[in-house]
């Protein structure tokens, strides 16, 4: 009797062992698991901010490229109207070189 007691604590004592292998086993595979998903997790989150941040570039870039073009097409406008302002004064500003001329030369 004494010796079927020591095999069945033998056997329990196998038997916890073993469910404590198996236990730290799994303990490990979880975690190793759990590693290879947050790398997962993290490199889809690197390429999708990624991603983002060049559609933004984009976004921003096309913006600044439409704000450059009415920019340099009001300042293409306003050097036509200063142009067009000056050509106006021309024959103005040809009469009074006469008359300050014809002025000074005594010639009235």
């Amino acid at each position: 009797m004494a010796y079927d007691v020591l095999r069945q604590l033998r056997e329990t004592e196998s038997h916890g062992d073993e469910i404590v292998r198996k236990a730290e086993e799994r303990a490990r595979r979880i975690l190793r698991d759990a590693r290879r998903d947050a790398e997962a997790l993290i490199d889809s989150a690197i390429a999708q901010a990624i991603t983002e941040g060049k559609s933004v570039v984009e976004t921003e870039e096309a913006r600044a490229q439409a704000e450059a073009a009415e920019s340099l097409e009001r300042s293409r406008e306003q050097c036509d109207e200063l142009r067009d302002a000056a050509r106006a004064n021309i024959p103005r500003a040809a009469d009074l070189v006469v008359e300050r001329i014809v002025t000074q030369s005594g010639n009235r």
